[in-house]
């Protein structure tokens, strides 16, 4: 903290002061002049930096990560439902200094008594050290704290829906006057589409002719082609119209996720946790696999670019492995 007072050359008197590299400057017609204003000016910088400074939070980190990060990406919305979450958890006022290791594990044990999987359990920790690592990026928080290791995965089933479960949650849907619920759950079973994925779907990415869906908005950003099933066409066919740019399912993820919970109650599967939209995903993933379809066919059907991903189906694709049987019998 310094200041000074000086003559300028055409005569005025200049008060300058500097605070913790803020610099104020006012010219003068006196030296007395000068000497009050410098007081002014040194006692304002003061004042100005022993206000506190305003803690900046988690919500304010999720809204500069859904901006910088997220924004305008097809993770977007499950970003935004994961980091969500944990502001829901931790208080929309907790700074991110308040952050600790033993607080992120805390979360994860409770998100696993919860219900959450492993794998659901990390990609929401995840979502965290992203804010965190955005907060940190710009200046808000002086280091990201270490993360708990990530969950092992195991070797858990993946919670597939059955025939008579869908024709169940189909006539909850159109019992409710749904009908077009009852479509897209007959639309997601039969392409593997991720939500985000059939939302952003429009008529003019239909190809009811060669039999086709083109999912331009994927997760990897990389469109795919995806033949359609006759059950496929016929749930798509009363919402295809002529207006290429018009989407053609009329919901939202709320709207559809409130839908699918009342429908999981009037099918008596309201306590099945483990029974959500993605559920659709592995159910077709898992017939796929099961009626020998190789897992790089797998891959390609679903939008999946890694083996890794599609693994967890391995089991259930028996005959891939007959080859080793017969090498072994020679």
């Amino acid at each position: 903290m310094s200041g000074t007072v000086r003559k300028a050359a055409d005569g005025t008197w200049i008060a300058d002061v500097s605070v913790n590299g803020t610099r104020r400057t006012a010219r003068c017609k006196s030296r007395a002049e000068a000497l009050t204003r410098k007081k002014e000016l040194l006692e304002r910088l003061v004042t100005r930096d022993a206000r506190p400074v305003q803690a900046f939070t988690l919500a304010d980190a999720r809204t500069l990560s859904l901006r910088v990060r997220w924004g305008g990406t097809a993770y977007e919305r499950t970003a935004a439902i994961y980091s969500g979450q944990a502001v829901e958890h931790f208080g929309r006022g907790c700074s991110v200094e308040a952050i600790t290791t033993p607080a992120v594990d805390a979360w994860r044990q409770l998100l696993l008594k919860g219900g959450n999987r492993p794998s659901t359990v990390n990609r929401k920790v995840s979502a965290l050290r992203a804010m965190l690592a955005d907060a940190q990026l710009h200046g808000h928080l002086q280091d990201v704290p270490k993360m708990p290791q990530q969950l092992r995965a195991g070797g858990h089933r993946d919670r597939v829906i059955s025939d008579q479960e869908r024709d169940m949650l189909c006539n909850a849907f159109r019992q409710m006057g749904e009908p077009a619920a009852a479509d897209l759950l007959v639309f997601l079973l039969e392409t593997a589409a991720r939500w985000g994925e059939a939302e952003r779907l429009r008529c003019e990415h239909v190809d009811l002719v060669k039999g086709r869906v083109t999912f331009w908005a994927t997760k990897n950003g990389k469109p795919r082609s995806v033949p359609l099933t006759r059950r496929a066409v016929d749930a798509l066919l009363p919402h295809h119209t002529a207006l290429g740019g018009a989407c053609l399912w009329p919901y939202t993820y709320r709207r559809f996720q409130w839908l699918w919970d009342a429908a999981k109650g009037a099918t008596g599967l309201a306590g099945d946790s483990a029974l959500t939209i993605h559920t659709t995903r592995h159910t077709c993933a898992s017939k796929l696999a099961s009626r020998g379809i190789p897992l790089h066919q797998l891959m390609a059907f679903g939008g999946w670019t890694s083996l890794a991903s599609v693994q967890r189906y391995l089991h259930l694709h028996t005959d891939a492995l007959a080859g080793c049987v017969a090498a072994l019998e020679d």
